[in-house]
């Protein structure tokens, strides 16, 4: 009888019945954890890494298709967001390094020296507010040019040598970078004494591409493995250097827009991928000729091959011609000859009647 007033309750008062009793009873369980719960796992560097890989081709994908028709507001957020990336690399990690730990004391004052410098040339682009297509090479455009590819090429290999060599600091990576910082000097040094003697354009510019870029990506490398801040900071400044190479390859791949925003570091790139194309664009008129006498060279074997062709198709016509007119001609001399015998023997048989009727 008491089960069966039990089931006739209604729902709502056995599902309320339910909660009451686990809020009454439950506190004085002994909490307990699923033996495959690490409790000791923190979801945030995995988290932060996940991200970073989602976002990783995202921004290739929208970099790289970014277009460069005039009107486009591409033309203004790419060159800034260069400009940021460039600085960010060549001043701002260092700077972030220096403040982070105690005793950086020379990579502080180098990073603010730095960061002055880059930040004059940025607000001074930023300021005239040109466009490549309008911006000459001259004046306030040759200075930044000229300071911002100087700047990599001289002044951070120094820097990082007299810094590795006066901290002592002789370990196997440290070794590695100072090598490094000093092929790079010491290369830059010889280029100069033998551009005094013979000038090669097309390596110069080559070799001036590389003294832009290389001082750069190897002391944000160095600083990554010296003075890594935490895993954000490392996984950032890999994003940053990632992301900021696949802009500077764009300047190369494909054709400046002249309605780029001329920033500082987008003028100077634009400046050094002019400079490469116009001492390649000879070889590349030249190979662009070869090819097309070479297909041409192909279009005429082809025409020659037709022509042969033709050619034979015309001598078996005519060899069909000449056995068809053999053909004719000796079924006609064979009609004739055939007329020719049965006129004859016409004659003879009436000859001969002729004689037997006289």
């Amino acid at each position: 009888m008491k089960n069966y007033l039990f089931f006739k309750r209604p729902i709502y008062f056995l599902l309320l019945n339910f909660i009451i009793w686990n809020i009454a009873f439950i506190p004085f369980v002994p909490a307990s954890v699923a033996p495959y719960v690490d409790e000791t796992y923190s979801s945030k560097p995995d988290l932060y890494d996940a991200l970073l890989n989602t976002f990783f081709p995202i921004s290739f994908v929208i970099l790289l298709n970014a277009s460069g028709e005039s009107g486009s507001i591409k033309n203004k957020l790419l060159p800034l967001l260069d400009d940021v990336l460039y600085n960010t690399i060549t001043w701002v990690i260092p700077l972030i390094v220096s403040f982070s730990y105690g005793d950086l004391l020379a990579i502080k004052i180098f990073s603010i020296v730095n960061m002055c410098l880059h930040v004059i040339c940025a607000a001074t682009a930023i300021y005239r507010w040109e466009k490549i297509g309008t911006c000459k090479f001259n004046g306030y455009v040759r200075t930044i040019y000229m300071f911002l590819v100087a700047f990599p090429d001289i002044a951070i290999p120094t820097f990082w040598i007299v810094n590795i060599t006066t901290r002592h600091t002789f370990d196997s990576i440290n070794m590695m970078f100072l090598i490094l910082f000093v092929f790079l000097l010491v290369s830059l040094i010889s280029f100069f004494i033998i551009n005094l003697f013979y000038i090669n354009y097309k390596l110069a510019s080559v070799f001036v591409v590389i003294y832009f870029y290389a001082p750069n990506i190897i002391q944000t490398l160095l600083i990554i493995l010296n003075w890594p801040i935490n895993f954000y900071f490392v996984k950032a400044c890999v994003f940053i250097l990632v992301l900021s190479l696949t802009r500077n390859v764009s300047y190369f791949t494909d054709k400046v827009p002249n309605e780029f925003l001329a920033t500082s570091t987008t003028l100077t790139q634009a400046s050094l991928s002019m400079y490469v194309r116009s001492q390649f664009s000879n070889e590349d008129q030249k190979e662009i000729i070869d090819e097309k006498i070479d297909e041409m060279k192909r279009s005429m074997d082809e025409n020659d091959k037709n022509t042969d062709e033709i050619k034979i198709s015309m001598d078996e016509k005519d060899k069909h011609m000449d056995e068809m007119k053999r053909l004719m001609m000796d079924e006609m001399k064979k009609s004739m000859d055939e007329m020719k015998r049965s006129m004859m023997d016409e004659m003879k048989n009436s000859i001969n009647e002729m004689k037997k009727n006289s």
